[in-house]
């Protein structure tokens, strides 16, 4: 089992890099285990992921070393909320319309079907502290994704195999990405 799901770490990494969801070390992604979370490690290349760039994190106590800086929001999600497996990306056009948005309503059928409404999160910090993750478990306890304005997005999947949660978060966030892209060219066409 821990080579499957590896192999879908290292999936979703490449892909997430390949689609420019993500920088070259930027975003992470983890699943739920049964004592807390395994997550990628802080500053790795995302899409060349080894199993050495995994690290599992504990639901309570110290973060380990390496571990995301993320780390302390994917672990209030665990806590707060049904998620099976989480997905931190910087999806270019949806991070650009979290600039100027408070939540990003999908015009296309399956950004509807999906994601519904996507809240806009503006926390005083966005990044990597308690007040963010906090802000973000409580937008994912009856959503499946939430931006933080300026930074980035969290996708969750429920489904009950970890890897199939972790491609579920994944889906979730190129629907996203995708649906933030149609908004802004209709926008962009309604001006024109």
């Amino acid at each position: 089992m821990l080579a499957r799901l590896y192999g879908v770490f290292r999936q979703v990494g490449e892909d997430l890099f390949h689609h420019r969801l993500i920088s070259a070390t930027a975003g992470n992604f983890s699943v739920r285990t049964k004592e807390g979370f395994l997550i990628t490690k802080s500053g790795v290349q995302k899409g060349r992921l080894t199993p050495e760039d995994l690290v599992e994190v504990p639901l309570e106590g110290p973060f380990p070393q390496g571990a995301s800086v993320e780390s302390v929001i994917h672990r209030e999600v665990y806590l707060r909320t049904p998620a099976r497996a989480i997905v931190h990306a910087h999806p270019r056009v949806a991070v650009a319309l979290s600039l100027h948005l408070d939540s990003l309503v999908p015009l296309d059928l399956e950004g509807q079907y999906y994601l519904k409404e996507v809240p806009v999160l503006a926390p005083k910090t966005v990044s990597a502290t308690l007040e963010a993750a906090l802000a973000v478990a409580e937008a994912l306890k009856d959503r499946r994704a939430c931006l933080l304005r300026g930074h980035g997005a969290f996708a969750i999947g429920l489904k009950e195999k970890p890897e199939e949660a972790l491609l579920e978060a994944y889906s979730l966030l190129t629907t996203l990405e995708e649906s933030a892209e149609i908004l802004f060219y209709h926008r962009l066409w309604g001006k024109g």
